[in-house]
């Protein structure tokens, strides 16, 4: 469950990060598409060394639809959120509210970072993510993504570089 709740928290985040993009004048078109986790801290912990793309796709001025795969104890889900925007710049919610995210433009060129916090099990997640339209780790996004965590009082030594797996492949008995 903790691992099926961090991978909602992803798509979460992510899905909020296209969205702020949008509002920086990057418009629909350009924010649907696949987009990769290349970096990210979380309070719960990580309980995964892969991470899996996500898919993004502007349902309305005001939603975003985005869909993953998680793997949990060696079967594959379909993780699909819709987030919300809010009358703040750059701020979403989902699951009616209790989930928030803050999203920021990197200077490096198509990375976003986000933040996300909400409610997890008997108490509360935060987590930052950096995303990139490119599966490779960009030294200037991640150094920018690191300064970011630190503002949020996450430790550099929890920041985590996924492995970028293209799709769920269920494991075998």
């Amino acid at each position: 469950m903790r691992t099926l709740a961090l991978t909602l928290t992803v798509t979460l985040g992510l899905t909020s990060a296209l969205q702020a993009r949008d509002s920086l004048s990057f418009q629909g078109p350009d924010i649907s598409g696949k987009w990769f986790i290349t970096a990210f801290v979380e309070t719960e912990g990580h309980t995964g060394d892969s991470v899996f793309p996500v898919t993004f796709s502007v349902l309305s001025d005001t939603h975003v639809w985005a869909s993953t795969t998680h793997r949990t104890r060696g079967f594959c889900y379909d993780m699909d959120v819709v987030l919300e925007k809010t009358s703040r710049p750059g701020t979403y919610t989902a699951s009616r509210g209790k989930t928030h995210v803050d999203v920021e433009e990197l200077p490096a060129k198509d990375h976003l970072v986000f933040y996300c916090e909400g409610p997890f099990e008997a108490g509360r997640f935060r987590t930052a993510k950096l995303l990139s339209r490119n599966p490779e780790v960009n030294p200037e996004a991640l150094e920018a993504f690191k300064k970011f965590v630190q503002r949020k009082g996450f430790s550099l030594e929890d920041v985590f570089t996924p492995e970028q797996t293209e799709s769920c492949k269920p494991e075998s008995d």
